[in-house]
């Protein structure tokens, strides 16, 4: 199992990688991404919960519901609560229930439904000032924000692997960085394979998430290869054994980092309304793959570069030595 995921395993992820990505971006430009819509559409009800309705608020929302019903109109999220001030953020006894439809949904059921719950209202609560208001929003903040976010973890992933650069040497931070270039197209490419829906730069989204997360548990294992070649037996390993020596002491520390943030992102996920369920539940996978790339694609492209290094340094320490000899054989002969 050692070898295969440290060392001999290396063409085997690759294979991987490239099979996924490859098919990944075939499919993106004859498919591209299965998007969902961004637009939201709601239908706001506001009525003094105190005063008026204050025993008769399940009878409003029956009521809500059979004028939705009438027009056709099927919400898909359904959330009260009261009112809050805008300046003292403190509650103002007003109620609300927020109805979320989706982007498809006929306006004119909606304003037809919203004009029947007014008079209905007004009707069964003659002394109760009943509030309905039907918006239609775009959300092109919500696309701005996702590009705004894929940025910053895009910078987030690159200022990580500067400081792997610096606190674990020059061999670790190349493997960070190929493990997050393969992580940001292998994140891009499972999302136009399995057709899950995203919104709009949502892969990009996914694919910073995979870096920054890649670097995370990278760093779990470059600081066990680093506490461990303090060891002075650890030196005269050769570069697969030191690998692997070091990434089977820091498996469950990785782990252990992956597993809050998988329960955090189902949790969220499951208790969130439509529109996040969808994001929290797809940050599953990006989280898979960079798990899947600390653990068995980077031990394996490692082997290599810290080979090619440790004969780098093995030739120079040769060479200060000879060149020391050298010098103390010249200062020998001189007296």
């Amino acid at each position: 199992m050692s070898k295969l995921r440290f060392g001999k395993g290396l063409p085997i992820y690759a294979v991987i990688s490239a099979v996924v990505i490859i098919a990944g971006l075939i499919l993106c430009i004859l498919l591209n991404f299965n998007y969902a819509s961004a637009e939201e559409r709601t239908v706001e009800v506001s009525y003094d919960a105190v005063i008026t309705i204050a025993d008769k608020e399940k009878e409003l929302e029956d009521l809500c519901d059979a004028a939705f019903k009438e027009s056709g109109a099927d919400y898909s999220d359904k959330q009260t609560g009261l009112e809050l001030d805008s300046q003292s953020l403190g509650e103002t006894g007003v109620k609300l229930i927020v109805y979320r439809f989706s982007a498809g949904e006929s306006e004119n059921s909606l304003k037809n439904a919203a004009e029947a719950i007014r008079q209905r209202a007004k009707s069964a609560y003659p002394d109760a000032d009943v509030s309905v208001g039907v918006h239609l929003n775009t959300q092109s903040s919500f696309s701005e924000a996702l590009w705004r976010g894929a940025v910053a973890l895009a910078v987030a992933a690159i200022v990580a692997l500067v400081y792997v650069g610096i606190r674990y040497g020059v061999a670790c931070a190349l493997t960070g960085l190929v493990a997050v270039v393969n992580d940001t197209l292998f994140t891009i490419g499972l999302f136009a394979i399995v057709r899950l829906p995203v919104y709009a730069y949502a892969p990009l989204v996914f694919a910073g998430l995979a870096a920054v997360l890649s670097v995370m548990m990278w760093i779990v294992q470059c600081a066990a290869l680093k506490k461990n070649s303090k060891d002075p037996s650890f030196g005269t390993l050769s570069a697969g054994d030191a690998v692997t020596q070091s990434c089977a002491t820091s498996f469950k520390k990785v782990l252990l980092l992956a597993l809050p943030i998988a329960v955090a992102f189902a949790v969220l996920g499951i208790v969130a309304a439509a529109g996040t369920r969808l994001f929290f539940l797809s940050a599953l996978i990006p989280l898979a793959v960079s798990l899947y790339s600390s653990l068995l694609l980077a031990p394996a492209v490692l082997v290599p570069i810290k080979a090619r290094f440790d004969r780098f340094k093995a030739t120079r320490k040769r060479y200060s030595g000879k060149q020391k000899a050298s010098a103390e054989e010249k200062a020998a002969a001189e007296e």
